[in-house]
């Protein structure tokens, strides 16, 4: 398109083209105006190293070596996708009764899916620039914003911890099971022994009393790693906004103005060739 021409239309229409401009950003000034203010809460956490409480590390002697208190990226996107998943969108939405909150109607029969759909518009978690979780969450209640955004990671911690401390209790079920059944080879030995003191019965019974204490500090071992030590550090806790994040009424207004000019001016162009076509 020649330049020629759109300067030209410009320049006979420019009264038609801020009219245009001017409407459209006062209408959009004025909607985003009337619209409820939001306010944005922060809270960033990164992983711990899962062995912190581990036996391995809790009862390690050597203090020599050097041992890593955080977690590393993998680390990091298990908890996120705990953060991020459809059963803490649930859980929320039922501890702080996002039903009442959001105004929806209790007995619509969608009320929890439009509950969920709008817990998840207002919150984003993702990692920042430097690796770690972040976790923002907007509210109308600037109060419970924060109250949503702490609650979300010391639910992610809380699913972790109990996630590791279930898969030690399994191995605690299998070890008390190995001791058990050792405890009854060894009476059974000692029963043999009672009636016929054979070398071979000796031997064997001071194996298994050898793997029955061995046994026995695995399981004194792991009932002491089932703990509740943190899968996290809370690098920045969330705290009500000082002031709204969002809607921006400035940037919206200079935004609709931007793209009520193009319209403009591709409208007038529009009605200018129609014109031409016409006298044509």
């Amino acid at each position: 398109m020649n330049l020629d021409i759109v300067f030209d239309v410009i320049r006979k229409r420019w009264m038609q083209a801020l009219l245009l401009v001017f409407l459209a950003t006062v209408l959009t000034g004025g909607i985003l105006y009337l619209q409820k203010p939001y306010f944005r809460s922060t809270a960033v956490f990164t992983a711990a190293n899962p062995n912190l409480g581990d036996r391995s590390n809790i009862y390690r002697t050597e203090f020599w070596e050097q041992y890593f208190y955080y977690g590393g990226e993998f680390d990091n996107d298990r908890l996120m996708a705990l953060a991020r998943s459809e059963e803490m969108c649930r859980f929320m939405v039922d501890s702080f009764d996002l039903i009442k909150h959001y105004k929806i109607n209790a007995g619509n029969e969608k009320a929890e899916y439009l509950a969920d759909y709008e817990y998840k518009e207002n919150i984003r978690i993702h990692k920042n620039e430097l690796g770690h979780v972040k976790i923002n969450v907007w509210d109308t209640d600037k109060k419970l914003a924060a109250a949503i955004a702490n609650a979300i990671v010391a639910r992610t911690n809380a699913k972790s911890i109990a996630s590791l401390n279930n898969m030690k209790l399994e191995i605690l079920r299998k070890l008390q099971h190995d001791f058990n059944v050792q405890k009854d080879s060894l009476q059974q030995i000692e029963l043999q022994l009672q009636s016929n003191a054979d070398a071979l019965l000796t031997s064997r019974k001071t194996d298994v009393i050898s793997r029955l204490n061995e046994t026995e500090k695995l399981i004194q071992q792991f009932n002491t790693s089932v703990n509740e030590v943190s899968a996290l550090f809370v690098i920045e806790e969330a705290l009500p906004a000082l002031k709204k994040d969002k809607p921006k009424v400035l940037a919206g207004m200079i935004m609709a103005a931007i793209v009520s000019f193009i319209f403009s001016v591709l409208l007038l162009l529009f009605v200018e060739w129609r014109s031409r076509q016409k006298v044509s």
